[in-house]
Parts: structure tokens; C-alpha cells; sequence
């Protein structure tokens, strides 16, 4: 095996950009927060195992959708901006 780095096409690619990995885990951190403060408003808007179902289940998996989205608008203008 050669010392050189070569891609599977061996062709030359630059390095790019560093991703703002921050920017991902401020999101996260700010939808457990937001978890948090929006458990009880989501377990009070409906009653019963529909409620416990909708706080426990359907509130993580919103929030963590939508950090999911801005975290790939984030890497498209991160990746078009070179």
C-alpha cells in the first residue's frame, strides 16, 4: 500500500470547511430544554393515555424533527456557501 491518500476514483479533493458541529448540539440541547417547559402543555391538552401517549411520544419526536430540519438547512448553507 502507497503512503498517499487517494479516494476510490483517485482523484484530487480539497479539504473543506469545518461543519459548526456546535450549532447541532445548542438545538438539541435547547429541544430538551423546550421538552421540558412543553411536557405539561402537552399532557394537559388531552386527557387520558391519549395525552401521556402525545407528551411522552409525539412531543420528543417533533422536537426532534424539527432540530433534524434546521440541522440540515444549517449544513446546505453551510456546504453552499463554499
Amino acid at each position: 500500500m502507497s503512503s498517499e491518500m487517494n479516494t476510490l476514483a483517485h482523484r484530487e479533493e480539497p479539504m473543506g470547511r469545518r461543519y459548526p458541529l456546535v450549532v447541532e448540539r445548542l438545538l438539541f440541547i435547547f429541544a430538551c430544554i423546550g421538552f421540558y417547559f412543553l411536557y405539561p402543555y402537552a399532557l394537559d391538552v388531552s386527557e387520558g393515555i391519549l395525552g401521556s401517549i402525545a407528551a411522552w411520544c409525539g412531543l420528543p419526536l417533533l422536537l426532534l424533527m424539527c432540530v433534524e430540519l434546521i440541522g440540515r438547512m444549517v449544513q446546505t448553507i453551510h456546504s453552499s456557501g463554499e
